[in-house]
């Protein structure tokens, strides 16, 4: 999480691959999502924005039918933040807010 949230979203999408091959259920949905919006954002980046807009879109259902905080991440700012951003609302980089407590204050 700190690497992307660095904007290492390179290095980010190599570490949290080598978890995703390990994983099933909610947290192998969570780290595709999470591989998917580290690849946008590198792409947009690059100034690619047709293949940001596709991984996105791909981080997107990835990200579907996992629960608003997931994993310790909340899922719903990240999600926000890429529906934003595909809105033209956004350009900021996102921010993977994490770990939340039960309360869903950060910590």
């Amino acid at each position: 999480m700190t690497l992307f949230n660095a904007g290492a979203f390179h290095a980010a999408h190599e570490a949290w691959e080598e978890a995703w091959r390990h994983e099933h259920g909610p947290r192998r949905l969570l780290l595709q999502g999470l591989i998917l919006a580290a690849a946008g954002w590198l792409k947009r980046d690059a100034g690619n924005t047709r293949g940001a807009w596709t991984l996105f879109s791909r981080a997107l259902e990835r990200m579907e039918s996992l629960a608003p905080l997931c994993e310790g991440v909340d899922v719903d700012r990240l999600r926000r933040d890429i529906t934003r951003w595909r809105a033209g609302e956004g350009a900021d980089r996102p921010l993977l807010v994490w770990p939340l407590d039960a309360s869903g204050g950060e910590r």
